[in-house]
């Protein structure tokens, strides 16, 4: 089977230090939301499935939770492990790769599982789902965030917008990305019930993301993940050119001279076993 760019360990590790910068700018707010929508109390015991370079887990940690922090891709759980040392919580966060739709944990092993934009990537995201339900004490919680779908997202917008324009021949997407699947809060709440999920209900909100520089924007987003390093590699130096000032262009037609806000939509879900 194909995998897309966003499904293979070796592309999110080469992105992780980008990716963490533009998540602490995006991703930080929601995970911290997440962790606000969970009961967290000191020696709560929290696996972060998907981690990332672990927002929620620092979240939780600093709650008093003790995180086990799972991610697939080596070099996130790298850059999570060194942070957590950096931040004096390393006897609190511990940091394995593995792969959330596979967890290499006993059934009833924690009181709360996370996936903080994570199961959206997942080739199965049902399985992902089931696992953490698997890996849940009876009571135990799920919080689990996604995006909401295009044409919602602003900065989907911003960039199909400039794709077209770098690449005007390219063949139009003949759907929604797979990660929208989750992106309807009726259908994402079913998901999660029939994963084994009940009291389930889904929060929707929005954070903003406020910059000055738009050539450090412009930078950030075409490095942060793997779909974007893939789209960028396959342009030539014209088209990127071109794509990265019809972003600026949409930015200063809109919003002047700065500074400037770009609004992120999201979901998320949360489900008691």
């Amino acid at each position: 089977m194909n995998r897309t760019p966003d499904q293979i360990p070796e592309a999110w590790s080469a992105a992780a230090s980008d990716y963490n910068a533009f998540s602490r700018q995006v991703t930080l707010p929601f995970a911290e939301d997440a962790a606000r929508l969970v009961p967290i109390t000191a020696g709560t015991r929290i696996i972060d499935v998907a981690a990332g370079t672990g927002n929620f887990s620092f979240a939780a940690a600093e709650r008093g939770a003790t995180v086990l922090a799972t991610d697939f891709a080596s070099g996130m759980v790298d850059l999570l492990r060194a942070t957590a040392e950096q931040r004096g919580l390393g006897d609190r966060v511990h940091a394995e790769v593995m792969d959330g739709q596979h967890l290499e944990v006993p059934d009833s092993s924690f009181d709360v599982a996370a996936s903080i934009f994570g199961v959206l990537f997942f080739p199965d995201q049902n399985r992902g789902l089931r696992e953490m339900h698997r890996v849940l004490v009876p009571g135990g919680r799920a919080v689990v965030s996604t995006w909401a779908a295009p044409p919602r997202g602003e900065m989907s917008a911003i960039l199909g917008n400039a794709m077209s324009k770098a690449m005007p021949n390219a063949p139009a997407p003949t759907g929604p990305p797979p990660w929208a699947a989750l992106g309807d809060a009726t259908a994402f709440r079913q998901r999660m019930l029939d994963a084994g999920f009940v009291e389930v209900h889904v929060v929707e909100l929005r954070h903003v993301w406020v910059f000055e520089n738009l050539d450090s924007f412009t930078g950030m987003i075409t490095r942060a993940a793997p779909p974007a390093v893939a789209m960028f590699g396959r342009m030539t130096d014209e088209q990127r050119s071109t794509f990265v000032g019809a972003v600026k262009d949409d930015f200063r037609a809109r919003q002047g001279d700065g500074p400037y806000a770009l609004t992120h939509e999201a979901m998320i879900a949360v489900g008691r076993k």
